[in-house]
C-alpha cells in the first residue's frame, strides 16, 4: 500500500471518528434539552387552560312545556325553535381525538322541533328538552329563542299557527316564561281562504320576528294572536367573577 492510500484511510477514520463523537454530544444534547421541551408544552396548555378559564360562561337549560290556546290543540300543535344570538357570544364546541380521527361536539342544540302533541283542554303538552351553552365576551347581544308553531286541520294539512320570540334570562336561577305568539293577517278574502283552506299567512324570513334591522319593518305588520308558550329556563353563569363589569351589566333589563 502507498503512502497516499495511508494518509486517505488515517482521515477517512480520523473523520468517522469525529462524526461519532459530535452525535453522541448532540444525542446527550437532546436529551438534556428533552425536559426543557416538556416543561414549555406543559406551561403552554396550562396558560391555555386558564385563559379559557377566565372566559364568562353562560348555560341555558330547560324546556318548552305547553303551548295554550292555539285553534288546532285538538289535532295536533308542534313548535319549532332556534337561538340568535350576536358576535360577542360563542357557542361552546368540544373537540375530541381518537387515533388521528377527530370530530367535534357542540355544547347543546341550538335548533330542534318539539313532538306533535294534542289535548282535548287547552294545553298542548311537549315538555320538550332545551340546553345550550356558551362563551360570552360581553353582555351585548344576549341569546334569544325564536320559536313558529305549526298545527294540524282535520285534512291533515300543517299551517302555520303563530310566531314568538323571548329573550332569554339575564339572572341565574330558575324562570318561568311566557311567549306571546302572533301571525300576519291578509285581506278579507286571504282569511276566508285560512279558515276553510288552512292556507295561513307566514313570513318570508326569521329576521323580521326578533332581528333589531327589522323593527321598521314589523310595524307595518297587520297580526293577530294565536296562543302562548310556556317554557322553563335555568340560568347558570361561570367565571363571572372576575367579569364584575360585565356581571352589573348582566343584571340590567336585556336589550
Amino acid at each position: 500500500m502507498s503512502n497516499v492510500d495511508l494518509e486517505s484511510a488515517k482521515g477517512a477514520s480520523s473523520n468517522d471518528d469525529t462524526r461519532g463523537k459530535l452525535s453522541t454530544m448532540l444525542k446527550a444534547r437532546i436529551q438534556d434539552l428533552k425536559p426543557f421541551r416538556e416543561e414549555l408544552q406543559c406551561r403552554k396548555h396550562s396558560s391555555k387552560e386558564k385563559l379559557a378559564e377566565k372566559i364568562p360562561e353562560v348555560i341555558f337549560t330547560g324546556e318548552l312545556v305547553h303551548g295554550e290556546g292555539f285553534r288546532g290543540t285538538q289535532l295536533g300543535v308542534a313548535c319549532s325553535w332556534h337561538f340568535v344570538w350576536d358576535d360577542p357570544w360563542t357557542l361552546l364546541e368540544v373537540t375530541y381525538h381518537n387515533n388521528c380521527n377527530s370530530w367535534i361536539v357542540r355544547q347543546g342544540n341550538f335548533r330542534g322541533q318539539t313532538q306533535l302533541a294534542a289535548s282535548t283542554d287547552c294545553n298542548a303538552p311537549w315538555n320538550h328538552p332545551l340546553d345550550i351553552h356558551f362563551a360570552a365576551r360581553s353582555p351585548l347581544g344576549w341569546p334569544k329563542l325564536v320559536m313558529q308553531v305549526q298545527e294540524l286541520d282535520e285534512h291533515g294539512c300543517s299551517h302555520v299557527a303563530g310566531y314568538g320570540f323571548c329573550h332569554l334570562p339575564v339572572t341565574p336561577g330558575s324562570s318561568e316564561l311566557t311567549v306571546c305568539c302572533w301571525r300576519p293577517t291578509g285581506s278579507v278574502r286571504d282569511e276566508i281562504s285560512a279558515y276553510f283552506l288552512g292556507n295561513t299567512s307566514k313570513l318570508t324570513s326569521y329576521d323580521i320576528i326578533s332581528a333589531k334591522a327589522a323593527w321598521a319593518n314589523r310595524c307595518r305588520l297587520v297580526t293577530i294572536p294565536t296562543g302562548k308558550v310556556i317554557l322553563n329556563l335555568n340560568v347558570i353563569l361561570r367565571n363571572f367573577e372576575g367579569n364584575i363589569d360585565m356581571l352589573q351589566h348582566s343584571r340590567a333589563p336585556p336589550v
